[in-house]
């Protein structure tokens, strides 16, 4: 017996009527947590302010983005903590994949994170996944090669043919 068949699937059109704060994957909603406390959102905004100062000084065309939805398809709704998209500009959300997208840890959220999401954003082709814990004061970096994640030991990111920046992560962990 499947027992899946029985479990309600959701899409967007479902997810633009709900209230509050929702992800939906694979058609599987997902509540948000409460608004971050002061050391996820200082995690968030270090990050936020350090990363748009790195590509507005090397004259990239990415935007950076916090809490922006990113519509996989019709069934895929995320809100990533940040991201970086590069290409065309973005009005409303994301509608194609972004580059590079960070998540910070909560206790709420890691399994998500670490497991749904990361494998959610492989299958996407995200280049760089990084997983921040604001607690343990660690950033994980990954990169895709080949379809998987392999973390990588720097804060280097090529993001698109014109634009490459680095991240002092040490800098974004201390903040």
């Amino acid at each position: 017996m499947q027992k899946d068949k029985y479990i309600p699937r959701y899409t967007y059109a479902d997810y633009a009527l709900w209230e509050g704060d929702w992800e939906l994957i694979d058609g599987h909603p997902y509540a948000m947590a409460p608004s971050p406390f002061g050391p996820h959102q200082r995690f968030s905004a270090e990050l936020i302010r350090l990363t748009g100062n790195e590509l507005h000084s090397h004259k990239c065309t990415c935007q950076v983005f916090a809490d922006l939805d990113w519509i996989v398809d019709d069934e895929t709704i995320v809100r990533p903590d940040v991201m970086i998209a590069c290409g065309q500009p973005v009005e409303k959300y994301l509608e194609y994949a972004p580059v590079w997208i960070v998540e910070i840890l909560s206790a709420s959220t890691a399994f998500r994170d670490q497991i749904v999401k990361k494998e959610l954003y492989a299958e996407q082709g995200v280049k760089y996944y990084l997983i921040a814990d604001p607690d343990k004061k660690t950033i994980i970096v990954y990169e895709l090669i080949n379809g998987e994640y392999i973390a990588k030991p720097d804060g280097k990111f090529d993001l698109s043919d014109h634009c490459s920046i680095e991240l002092n992560m040490e800098a974004i962990i201390n903040a």
